[in-house]
């Protein structure tokens, strides 16, 4: 016997293949918004004065590659924007640096952290 009620067969199959096109055409802008939010910077940063961090902290970055902290660097405080580390954070010899404080905002180290030679922490 046939049932009363006929089987629904996909008649256009081109509609779920537009459905998954605009699916992923979204996702891709959703994690281009996302990251140009996030104000990435895909770069290595060495900041070898006080002068060189404020400059850069006026870029605004919020991630970059690696960072690496030497010279005449007196304190980190403009560099609160910072939150991820793709990379490296080496500090090394920095006699005048006496506080991370400006860091505070980091979550991810992506390689490893690194002190060396930085008497007044």
């Amino acid at each position: 016997l046939r049932s009363a009620i006929p089987a629904k067969r996909c008649s256009e199959p081109h509609l779920a293949v537009g459905a998954m096109r605009m699916f992923w055409a979204i996702q891709a802008i959703s994690l281009l918004c996302a990251m140009a939010a996030a104000n990435v910077c895909d770069r290595d940063v060495t900041l070898t004065s006080q002068a060189d961090v404020l400059d850069f902290a006026g870029n605004g970055c919020s991630r970059i590659r690696s960072l690496e902290i030497e010279g005449t660097v007196g304190h980190l405080s403009p560099l609160g924007g910072l939150t991820h580390l793709d990379g490296s954070l080496w500090i090394h010899d920095v006699p005048e640096l006496v506080s991370l404080s400006g860091l505070n905002r980091l979550r991810s180290i992506g390689t490893f952290l690194a002190i060396k030679n930085a008497t007044q922490l």
